[in-house]
């Protein structure tokens, strides 16, 4: 079970004086935190599709989270074609949608997780449930057009989330970024 004691890594925010240093003294905690991140890796290539779901929700809804430790703990990238692949078995396709357009902490253009997309091996029934189970506590509406139900939160950075029963598709409001800087 993924707690949030494994999710306080995703919010670390690297001290100004340790950021885009080429020469001098680094973060001394860049190993703790490193640790950290590959216990969250693992917690999230072994926890049940519901978890991961319930998870993902978890670490957006209140606050902006740094999204490459999940990135990589689910994702295995080839360089060389710039493919995702999922790590875990129970997902087909997946799609970490980084777009340019926030100013990081040194006024410089920076990319932002839009979105991420997560397209299953087999049907996911208790999709909508694990959502709504995951919003409580946000305000939201939730919508149906076709077999895609939509859910739109309100003050919160995921903007909405769409599912069916093969899909999961959370979106970022971008205005919700955090520079955590590396």
């Amino acid at each position: 079970m993924i707690k949030n004691k494994d999710l306080e890594v995703l919010y670390y925010i690297t001290p100004q004086k340790y950021r885009a240093v080429l020469d001098g003294e680094g973060d001394p905690k860049t190993m703790e935190n490193l640790q950290k991140e590959e216990v969250l890796e693992e917690l999230l290539l072994e926890c049940s599709l519901p978890e991961l779901i319930s998870t993902l929700i978890k670490i957006f809804k209140e606050k902006y989270a740094n999204p490459l430790p999940i990135w990589t703990g689910i994702v295995d990238y080839e360089v060389k074609t710039k493919k995702e692949n999922s790590k875990r078995q129970d997902i087909k396709k997946l799609k970490f949608d980084f777009q340019y357009g926030v100013t990081n902490d040194l006024r410089a253009n920076a990319e932002y997780l839009d979105n991420l997309f997560l397209e299953f091996t087999s049907e996911f029934h208790e999709g909508k449930s694990v959502i709504k189970t995951s919003l409580q506590g946000k305000s939201f509406t939730e919508s149906t057009q076709g077999i895609k139900t939509i859910f739109v939160i309100t003050n919160s950075p995921i903007s909405k989330i769409e599912c069916t029963s093969r899909t999961f598709q959370l979106f970022i409001d971008k205005n919700f970024f955090i520079d955590y800087g590396q």
